[in-house]
C-alpha cells in the first residue's frame, strides 16, 4: 500500500449560471475548483509496493492508470442563498485524433472518498491499496445516518461526487477527492470537468451549472509529443 501525496492544486473560482432561467443571477463566491491535476501511475510511482508493481507491469500490455486529482471548495459564510447540494461531475474519453480508437474506454476504476457523514473525516489519508484501489480510513455509514458526501458512478465513465447539506453538517470548506482512471494503453484520454449547485429558497430548489471549457488531458506517456514532455 502507497500513501497518496495530494498536491497545492491550482485553483478557480467558479460562477455556475441557472439552468432554468438563462437570464438570473450566476452564483459567485460559493465555490472554487482545484486541479483536476493528472498523474500517471507509472512503474516507478509503485515501485515501493511488489504488489502494486506486479499488477501495473501485468496490465502494462493493455491498460495504463493515472491519478486525478481534484478538489471543490465551498464557502464557509457564502452569500445567500446557501447551497443545498454540489456535485462534480467527469466525463471521460478518448481523444481518436490524437490516437486514433481504442479498444475499450476509460473508466473510473476506483474512487476516494467514498462515502462520509461528517467533513472531519476529509482528513484521513488516501492510499493505493491492492489493484490500484484507492483506500480512505472513512467507514461505511451507520443505518440512517445521513451522507455530507458521496462518490458516484464508479467503474463507468461518467463518474463524479456529490456534497449533500445534511441537519448537522452544512456545506463548506474544501473536500479533496481523488480517482484511478483506467485507460486503453497508447491513447490520448480526456476528463471533461462540470460542477453543479442547487439552492434551496423556500420549498424550491434551483439548479446550476459550470463547465470547464478545457479538458483534461490523461495521455499514457508513449504518445506524448516530445514537446509536451
Amino acid at each position: 500500500m502507497i500513501d497518496v501525496i495530494l498536491p497545492a492544486l491550482p485553483e478557480r473560482e467558479l460562477t455556475p449560471v441557472s439552468e432554468e432561467t438563462p437570464q438570473a443571477p450566476a452564483l459567485t463566491g460559493h465555490i472554487t475548483l482545484g486541479g483536476p491535476v493528472s498523474v500517471p501511475v507509472t512503474s516507478e510511482l509503485v515501485a515501493g509496493d511488489p504488489e502494486l508493481l506486479a499488477f501495473v507491469e501485468a496490465e502494462a500490455h493493455t491498460a495504463v492508470y493515472h491519478l486525478l486529482l481534484c478538489s471543490v471548495s465551498c464557502a464557509q459564510d457564502p452569500p445567500e442563498p446557501a447551497l443545498h447540494t454540489v456535485n462534480l461531475d467527469l466525463t471521460l474519453s478518448t481523444d481518436t485524433e490524437a490516437a486514433g480508437p481504442a479498444a475499450f474506454g476509460p473508466v473510473a476504476w476506483s474512487m476516494s472518498p467514498h462515502q462520509l457523514t461528517d467533513t472531519a473525516d476529509l482528513s484521513a489519508p488516501v492510499r493505493l491499496g491492492p489493484r490500484l484501489a484507492l483506500r480512505d480510513d472513512s467507514h461505511a455509514p451507520p443505518p440512517g445516518e445521513r451522507v455530507c458526501l458521496e462518490a458516484r458512478r464508479e467503474l463507468r465513465s461518467d463518474p463524479g461526487w456529490e456534497i449533500r447539506r445534511t441537519g448537522t453538517v452544512p456545506i463548506g470548506g474544501t473536500y479533496r477527492l481523488a480517482m484511478v482512471v483506467r485507460a486503453p494503453r497508447g491513447t490520448v484520454s480526456l476528463a471533461a470537468v462540470a460542477v453543479g449547485a442547487t439552492v434551496r429558497e423556500g420549498h424550491t430548489l434551483h439548479r446550476f451549472r459550470a463547465e470547464i471549457a478545457q479538458p483534461v488531458r490523461l495521455a499514457d506517456r508513449e504518445c506524448v509529443a516530445p514537446g509536451d514532455r
